[in-house]
Parts: C-alpha cells; sequence; structure tokens
C-alpha cells in the first residue's frame, strides 16, 4: 500500500458546524492560493496491523537464556542499557522517534504502519539503531552499527511478537550477541531483549532476504531488559477516525483545530499536529488554534510553565516537552467545591456536556 494511494471521501465523523465552517472557509483560502496540494494518504487497514500484545509471549519450550555464568557478555550489555536507561524512557523514545520519521507525516499525512510500503517498512530497523545511538549515546561498532559496553552488537526489530529475522551464520566465527526489538502502536508498549543465537534459534527462512526467523527456542533465549515498557503514545492510532478527519481538511491549520477540538483531555505529540498540518510553520498553528479555539472555550496546554502546573490543577495529563493537551473549561462559580486552576485571573473547571460555551481565559504566553 503506497502513500497517496487513495483520494477517496471519507465521512468517519458526525455534522458538527465548526467543522463545517472552517472547511468552508479553508477552501476559500484554498482556491485563491497556490500552495502545495495536501498529501491525501490511503486509510489505516486494521487487517493487516499485528495482534495488540502488551509483552512478550509466554515461553513455549525448555529454552531459557543463558546465566550471568554461561554468557558474561550479555549481562554486561544488559546491565550497561539499564544504567543508561534505568526504566526505558530513552530506548522507547528512540522508538517513537524511528517510526515517526518513517510514517515522514508532514510530508505524507502518514501514521500508521499499514500506510507504508514495503520498501518503507524495511527501513525501521536501521532508524532505530541510530536513534538508538543517539539516545544511549552507543559508539559505532567494528563489524556492526553499534557498539555497547565494549561489544559489538547487531539488531533485529519486528513490529510482531515473534517476527525477528536473524543473520545467516559465519561458519567458524562466534555468533554476536543481537538487540531483540518489538514495539505495538495499538497498546504502546515495547520490548527490548539481548540473544546470542544459538544452533537451535534459526528457523525456517523468511520472505526477507531469506533469511532465517527466529525459533519458538530462540524467542525462549532472550534476556529481556525491557519488557512491555510504556512507549510514547501515537495519539493519531489511537483515535483513527480523528486523525483521518483532521488530515483530509484542506488547510493545515483547520486540521490543527480539529485535532485539538476532538482529541480534547489527550496528550497530543508535536509530530501529530506536523502530520495532520502538514507544513513547516506547525507550531504556528498551535499558537493559532489557541485564539480560533477560545470562542469555543477550548484552551491549548503546552510544556512552558505554568501550562503543566494549569493541567495539573485541572486534572488534565501534564504536558512534557513537545507535547500539549487541549480541554473546554467553564467557569466556578462562587462556593463550588472540585478540581480548578486560576486562569487570567478567574477560577475554572473543566466543562462538561450540560455546560453552556463560555470563551475561555486567555493562557499566559511563553516569555510573556
Amino acid at each position: 500500500m503506497t502513500a497517496n494511494a487513495s483520494n477517496k471521501h471519507f465521512s468517519l465523523l458526525p455534522v458538527d458546524p465548526h467543522w463545517d465552517a472552517e472547511k468552508q472557509g479553508s477552501a476559500n483560502y484554498a482556491a485563491g492560493s497556490s500552495r502545495t496540494r495536501r498529501a491525501r494518504p490511503s486509510p489505516p487497514d486494521p487487517d493487516k496491523r499485528p495482534e495488540p500484545a502488551l509483552k512478550s509471549r509466554p515461553r513455549r519450550t525448555t529454552a531459557a537464556p543463558p546465566t550471568p555464568a554461561q554468557d558474561p557478555e550479555i549481562h554486561h550489555i544488559k546491565g550497561s542499557i539499564q544504567r543508561i536507561d534505568p526504566d526505558g524512557t530513552r530506548c522507547g523514545l528512540a522508538i517513537r522517534n524511528a517510526l515517526d520519521q518513517t510514517y515522514d507525516g508532514r510530508r505524507t499525512g502518514r501514521w500508521d504502519l499499514t500506510q507504508l510500503t514495503k520498501a518503507e517498512t524495511a527501513h525501521i530497523g536501521p532508524l532505530i539503531e541510530v536513534w538508538l545511538q543517539r539516545v544511549l549515546d552507543l559508539d559505532d561498532g567494528i563489524t556492526t552499527s553499534l557498539q555497547v559496553a565494549g561489544y559489538d552488537v547487531a539488531c533485529t526489530w519486528s513490529e510482531r511478537i515473534d517476527g525477528w529475522t536473524l543473520d545467516r551464520p559465519v561458519p567458524e566465527q562466534r555468533e554476536l550477541p543481537y538487540l531483540v526489538i518489538w514495539a505495538n502502536e495499538e497498546t504502546s508498549r515495547f520490548s527490548l531483549g539481548i540473544l546470542r543465537p544459538s544452533p537451535d534459534s534459526r528457523g525456517v527462512a523468511s520472505m526477507d532476504r531469506g533469511r532465517p526467523r527466529l525459533s519458538p527456542a530462540g524467542i525462549d533465549q532472550i534476556l529481556w531488559v525491557f519488557d512491555g515498557n510504556p512507549l510514547p503514545t501515537n495519539v493519531l492510532t489511537k483515535h483513527p477516525q480523528a486523525a483521518t478527519a483532521a488530515v483530509l481538511q484542506s488547510s493545515g491549520q483547520a486540521a490543527v483545530n480539529m485535532l485539538f477540538r476532538r482529541l480534547q483531555g489527550e496528550l497530543v505529540r508535536h509530530s501529530a499536529v506536523e502530520t495532520v498540518a502538514q507544513q513547516i510553520d506547525s507550531s504556528k498553528r498551535i499558537r493559532d488554534a489557541r485564539r480560533h479555539l477560545r470562542s469555543e472555550g477550548i484552551i491549548i496546554l503546552g510544556h512552558f510553565q505554568p501550562h503543566p502546573q494549569i493541567a495539573a490543577d485541572l486534572g488534565l495529563p501534564r504536558p512534557s516537552l513537545g507535547t500539549f493537551v487541549s480541554h473546554r473549561l467553564a467557569p466556578m462559580e462562587a462556593g463550588e467545591y472540585g478540581r480548578g486552576a486560576v486562569i487570567d485571573g478567574g477560577k475554572w473547571r473543566l466543562a462538561t456536556p450540560s455546560d453552556p460555551v463560555t470563551a475561555s481565559p486567555a493562557v499566559p504566553v511563553h516569555g510573556q
């Protein structure tokens, strides 16, 4: 499946007067503009997604990872990674960045693995290696791309929990350890382990250049460094209908407005904004969306103070670097109890569907 393979219209969302007004206004603007046409990627194909999983599968054979006495080298590699990245946050970010770089959302409008071509998916593994080297500050290997704790390591990536492939063994040469990496976009989980292949680690040849798949015994021999750790969420995969509707807008500003209107209460990464905006100045689109959505009572909070504290006071997720959260607000009446935040001199709380729409307060601007 290729990007821009389909230009069919999608009717995935109920009609909303705000959306119609935005759509008409952006269409009128586009009629007199010579800008580049927005990408219209084919929609994700749920049938092609791997089975959702939270961590590695239960052991199916009698094989087991080697003990420190049996293979001290791979345990040394594991300890080195955990010292640099104790909770797996850096490794999760490396995988997230590699996936987002492959989607190339700003240019293609894509956000899902099933929207990629086979040639593009083949580059995910090497990109993860590049990002792991950056976030863990690893050296180049002598015979491989990476070196961990002074040992050359190879890498194998799979979007399926049992889909890893290995290089063919070199006769009379000791097997190098592999970093075995997996991630699932639907569950926002990833795993990273270490394996030194043994004679029974390789199964039948896969379609990936005839490389042998990791056998069930080989999978059970993996020494997991992180297993089922959080992967930074791809909010567009989590909400595909909202993502499709935003990408199909006729202007980047209308798309960003719709994204924050639809995904209230969700942490939205900047890469998601770039995907729906498809513009270099996507940060300006966020600033303008704050102004456009004020009349609807919606605020957009970012990572600079006091925005994270306001979000926490309201009971919203705290935005960190490169993330945003939006929600419609309502003024708190005198004597009203519950969570609220002081914004622009007034006390505000999260609005409920029964609250009338009130223009939102002006949130502090960074540097002012």
